[in-house]
This record gives C-alpha cells, sequence and structure tokens, in this order.
C-alpha cells in the first residue's frame, strides 16, 4: 500500500507541477485558463484530502481515541469550495494556509495513532511541493500584472 499511495501522490503533483511552477512556458493565451484550472484542482485536492481524514478517522475510529477528524474533514471540505468563490490571488493565500494547516492537524492524528507515520512523511513531501507550486504561481502572476499593469505618467 505505501508504494501506491506513493505512486499516486506523486501523480497528483503533475497539474500542481504543470500549471503552477511551468505556467510561463505555455502560450499566453491559455494561461488565465490554467489558473482557473490549477485553482480548481487545488481545491479539488483539498477537499480529497479531508475526505481521507474522514476516512482514517473512521476506519481507526475507537473509543479511547478522539474523532475530531470527522470535523477536520467537513471545515476544509467547505475551505475548498470558499476558496472557489473568492478572487485571486487571496483563493491561493486561503489554499496555501489550508494545506499548511491540514498537514499540521495530520501530524496531531498520526500522534493519537490515527495515521501511520509513513503516511504523515509522504504527505510531508507532497504539501511542501504543493504549496511550493502556489508560491511560484503567485511569483509568476505578480510578475504578469506588473508587466501588463498600464505604467502612470509622471
Amino acid at each position: 500500500m505505501k508504494k501506491t499511495a506513493l505512486i499516486y501522490g506523486a501523480l497528483g503533483l503533475i497539474p500542481f507541477i504543470a500549471f503552477g511552477i511551468l505556467l510561463p512556458l505555455w502560450p499566453d493565451a491559455w494561461q488565465q485558463g490554467l489558473v482557473y484550472a490549477f485553482n480548481s484542482y487545488s481545491a479539488m485536492i483539498l477537499a480529497f484530502l479531508s475526505g481521507a481524514v474522514w476516512g482514517m478517522t473512521i476506519s481507526g475510529a475507537r473509543s479511547d481515541k478522539p474523532n475530531n477528524g470527522l470535523t477536520v474533514g467537513i471545515v476544509f471540505s467547505l475551505v475548498a469550495v470558499a476558496a472557489l468563490l473568492m478572487p485571486m490571488p487571496y483563493s491561493f493565500y486561503l489554499l496555501i494556509v489550508s494545506f499548511a494547516a491540514l498537514f499540521i492537524l495530520e501530524v496531531v492524528l498520526m500522534f493519537k495513532g490515527i495515521y501511520p507515520f509513513w503516511y504523515t512523511m509522504m504527505r510531508a513531501m507532497l504539501t511542501a511541493v504543493v504549496i511550493v507550486c502556489h508560491l511560484f504561481l503567485l511569483y509568476w502572476l505578480n510578475d504578469f500584472i506588473a508587466i501588463s499593469a498600464p505604467m502612470k505618467q509622471v
């Protein structure tokens, strides 16, 4: 299962890298659509990961373990929807903070015995790449806005 999870996790990074880091390589006419695709994919993955918290919490549910993972699953799914409704770049900021916060909560769940250590380490690597891709996209967008903005006359 570890190998399969790592392969699927790595494959899930392809859209983040293709849209986030490599945005300037795409034709200019496609870039706005790719930014929206990136935003939608990012929100979808956040909702998926929150659903994974829900599933792991239920599968490891015991009366002696807290099950606040159910709440985490719902809250981050709603945050993903909110990110889709927000204007950019605020949506990206919310997603960056949400991926980091969700990872921190998953670390807490690991220490509570709900998540295995190997999964948390894999998620640490994946989350780092996802956040870097968001930061690159924000950089490209700010650079694009600065270039395309009309110059003020003095």
